[in-house]
């Protein structure tokens, strides 16, 4: 029987087999809004995502809590501007949709005791997703409610520099941070669950290339215990949760396995995830999203090229359930359009179950 997207997305996400591989990505491609829309939206809207997601094809869309970026509350000039958490950011033609931050609002204790959080109950924050959730009811497809975690978040108000010094100097400080930051982010979540969302992501970047951004001790003290909380409290709603952390994240898997997230995105190959061995070790508890690599095979590959890396994916993870397909973090304006529908084509020509590659 032919599931809906939102079908195949659950039950991919419960670990289980459904019709075919879903299919997913973060759209952050400019050429891709302008090949399929016939335009470019000037930030990440969610109608716009949306409907390009579903002209595609997409099994499920990816919506913010409270939109890409949070609030604009000052704009210094046409380049610069500041958020609500009063972090400054500066626009650049290659960061769309997400711009670069400049400038952070805390520096030392003082600072935070001065500092202001937004406020996670403002009714507009749930406008995009509101939007998202009644045309997934059109089109049959599911939504992610996306929040951060509490390192991105305290990466976001302190810079990885001062973060990374006060993680010795004053590790209490760290503690305080992330914790009100990762309140914040539960009411976003609790928010988006009652709204109707199918699942929430939380975004939160462990690792770079070669290895995690901080020690498996400074993690366990100052992460993870705020991960757990998080964890906790969503899926007592009955709602599912996806972490999303780039880069090379292997020693912390066991204790993000163990906190309880349902599925990790994106699996990143030119990080050195493999997906063969997260498959081997963590298969019958999560299910597992992306790997289909964004840096090279889908920026200068050709579409074979692309085909057989995909084949590859889904003859690792497909079989058994509990596999998504998609590139191994965002389809981006550096990948030709072709290459992005080569991806998709080919996971719906060889992801039907039973898998058979």
């Amino acid at each position: 029987m032919e599931m809906t997207s939102r079908e195949r997305i659950l039950c991919a996400l419960n670990n289980k087999e459904p019709d075919t591989v879903p299919i997913f990505e973060f759209l952050y491609s400019r050429p891709l809004f302008q090949g399929v829309l016939g335009r470019v939206p000037e930030a990440y809207h969610a109608e716009d995502v949306m409907l390009c997601a579903h002209k595609i094809g997409y099994d499920m869309c990816f919506v913010p809590f409270g939109g890409q970026g949070g609030f604009i509350t000052e704009n210094v000039d046409n380049k610069i501007y500041k958020d609500e958490w009063q972090t400054t950011y500066k626009k650049h033609d290659n960061t769309w949709p997400v711009d670069a931050p400049i400038a952070f609002p805390i520096t030392n204790r003082n600072d935070w005791l001065n500092y202001e959080m937004p406020d996670p109950n403002l009714e507009n924050r749930l406008d995009g997703v509101k939007t998202c959730l009644k045309m997934a009811s059109d089109f049959n497809m599911a939504v992610a409610g996306s929040i951060r975690g509490p390192f991105s978040s305290a990466m976001l108000l302190l810079g990885i520099e001062k973060l990374s010094l006060l993680l010795y100097d004053d590790p209490e400080l760290v503690n305080e941070i992330m914790e009100k930051c990762t309140d914040f982010f539960i009411e976003g979540g609790k928010r988006m669950a009652m709204a109707g969302v199918d699942t929430i992501l939380f975004a939160d970047d462990y690792g770079f290339n070669s290895a995690p951004l901080m020690s498996l001790e400074h993690f366990k003290k100052f992460i993870l215990p705020q991960v757990n909380r998080m964890i906790s409290i969503l899926k007592k709603l009955g709602i599912p949760v996806i972490m999303h952390s780039d880069g090379h994240i292997k020693p912390f898997l066991d204790a993000l396995v163990d906190a309880g997230i349902n599925a990790y995105h994106p699996i990143e190959r030119a990080a050195g995830m493999d997906l063969k061995e997260v498959k081997q070790k963590y298969g019958n508890k999560l299910c597992l999203m992306g790997n289909v690599n964004n840096k090279t095979t889908l920026v200068t590959g050709n579409v074979q090229d692309v085909v057989e890396e995909v084949k590859e994916c889904i003859r690792i993870a497909a079989p058994g359930g509990g596999y998504i397909l998609c590139s191994d973090h965002s389809v981006h304006d550096d990948i030709p359009n072709q290459n992005v529908f080569a991806l998709y084509e080919a996971g719906r020509r060889y992801g039907r179950y039973p898998i058979s590659i």
